[in-house]
């Protein structure tokens, strides 16, 4: 809900600027062909065009850009025939609209294609690039909004921490294809399996972490071991990888949320130290044991 909520008042927002540059764009092309027609040809307003087609194709997209530089070439061509201007021949306003046009235009097309390489060099510095989930930096930041959230209205949250069994041996035996395979598979078992409200994240090597928003413990429980059942079902392919979750559920987030995925992966260490392969789930925070050593199961 909340993210529908976000995403809702994006849109609007995004929306209320593309009205705004387009009030803007046009009020300055009018002002400026008024001051083409009401002074000498040495002074080259359509230059400054260029910065009302940055603004509408900047909020609104290429459509908008170009609807826009299409309008304000005709704009311009309508106050050169207003001026009277001396021409050597009839078609010299149009032609001049058309190469306006082309410069307008190709002014949108550069636009855009910024806007695009923006949106991908911000996609991919939120998202890990093996298995397109969110990264660790961007699962920190949706962990510290998600525990304000929680402080603020009293929800309940839990935060589950996934480590791979026995993945060192498949990149031993198999090689390190196998791997990247294995942890795509692994991705694409989260992603479906989790509600549209929750996070999932590749924190780093074989291990996973997931975020669940306004939930009860039990349902956590529940969600911690259809969680497991998904990524050991895609591990068959990759025997003998299989999968150890902890999960730990606040009642609110008090403690934050770096304490709170600590947590989890404590939870997740006990689990490893007891066999590996398993679901534990807990309430409240839970203190880190010392971290296994390299004679301790993986």
């Amino acid at each position: 809900m909340v993210n529908t909520l976000a995403s809702f008042l994006t849109r609007h927002i995004e929306q209320r600027f593309r009205v705004l540059a387009w009030v803007f764009g046009v009020i300055a092309v009018a002002t400026l062909g008024v001051l083409h027609t009401a002074t000498e040809t040495d002074y080259a307003f359509s230059s400054a065009v260029i910065i009302p087609v940055v603004a509408v194709a900047w909020t609104g997209g290429r459509r908008d850009g170009f609807s826009f530089s299409l309008l304000a070439a005709l704009l311009w061509v309508s106050a050169d025939v207003l001026a009277e201007r001396q021409f050597s021949s009839g078609w010299v306003p149009l032609i001049n609209g058309l190469t306006r046009f082309a410069t307008y235009g190709f002014v949108t097309y550069l636009i855009v294609e910024v806007q695009t390489l923006l949106a991908r060099v911000q996609e991919m510095a939120r998202h890990d690039t093996l298995t397109t989930l969110l990264n660790r930096g961007a699962f920190f930041e949706a962990g510290d909004a998600e525990a304000s959230r929680c402080q603020r209205y009293g929800h309940h949250i839990a935060v589950a921490f996934l480590d791979l069994d026995d993945f060192k041996h498949l990149n031993d035996s198999r090689g390190h294809g196998a791997g990247d395979r294995a942890l795509k598979a692994v991705a694409v078992a989260l992603q479906s399996t989790l509600r549209t409200t929750d996070y999932v994240a590749r924190l780093g090597g074989d291990e996973f972490a997931v975020l669940l928003p306004e939930i009860g413990y039990n349902a956590a429980t529940e969600a911690g071991h259809k969680i497991a059942a998904a990524v050991n079902a895609a591990m068959k392919e990759f025997s003998p990888v299989s999968v150890s979750v902890g999960i730990a559920w606040f009642e609110n987030a008090e403690c934050g949320f770096p304490a709170m995925l600590g947590s989890a992966d404590a939870l997740m260490y006990e689990i490893k130290r007891d066999g590996k392969h398993g679901v534990r789930t807990r309430r409240g925070a839970v203190v880190p044991p010392d971290p296994p050593t390299e004679s301790e199961p993986n």
